[in-house]
C-alpha cells in the first residue's frame, strides 16, 4: 500500500514540474502571439487534473474544482459583456482557461497570481503607453514565483 502511495506522490510531483513548464511555454506564445492554443490547454488541463487529484481528498477536490468553475464562470460572463459593450476583447479567452488550470493546481495561488498579473499589467502597458498587452507574461511569471520561489 505505501507503494502505490509514494507511486502518487512521484506522480504529483512530476504532473506539477510539467505543469510549470507549461506555464513557461504558455507565457512565451502569449507573449509572441498573443494567443495560448488550445493544445497547450489541454495539456496543462491534464497535468492539472493529475497534480489535483493525487495531493486531495474526494472534499478538498469537489472544493476547488467548483471554485475554479465559478471564478472562471463569472469571467466568461464579465468578458462577454465585455465584448458586447466594448466590441473588443479584455482578458482573452485563453487567459481565463489557463486560470482554471492553475486554480486546480493551487487556488490562493491562481487567483492572487491573476490579480498580481492584472495590476503589473495595467502598470507596464500605463509605461509603455500602450492600449493593450498580453496577460500570460504576467500572469504566469507571478504563478510561477508563488508556487515555485515562496
Amino acid at each position: 500500500m505505501a507503494e502505490g502511495l509514494a507511486g502518487s506522490v512521484a506522480l504529483g510531483y512530476a504532473a506539477r514540474i510539467a505543469f510549470l513548464a507549461l506555464v513557461a511555454a504558455s507565457m512565451a506564445i502569449d507573449a509572441r502571439e498573443r494567443r495560448v492554443p488550445n493544445a497547450l490547454v489541454l495539456a496543462l488541463l491534464a497535468c492539472a487534473l493529475v497534480v489535483a487529484v493525487t495531493g486531495r481528498t474526494w472534499r478538498e477536490l469537489a472544493w476547488v474544482v467548483g471554485a475554479a468553475v465559478a471564478v472562471c464562470a463569472a469571467l466568461i460572463g464579465f468578458e462577454v459583456l465585455w465584448r458586447r459593450l466594448r466590441g473588443s476583447a479584455g482578458i482573452g479567452m485563453g487567459d481565463i482557461k489557463v486560470l482554471f488550470c492553475m486554480m486546480l493546481v493551487d487556488p490562493a495561488a491562481a487567483l492572487a497570481a491573476f490579480a498580481a498579473g492584472l495590476l503589473v499589467l495595467a502598470l507596464a502597458a500605463a509605461a509603455l503607453r500602450r492600449g493593450s498587452l498580453p496577460l500570460m507574461p504576467f500572469f504566469g511569471g507571478a504563478f510561477l514565483v508563488l508556487t515555485v520561489i515562496l
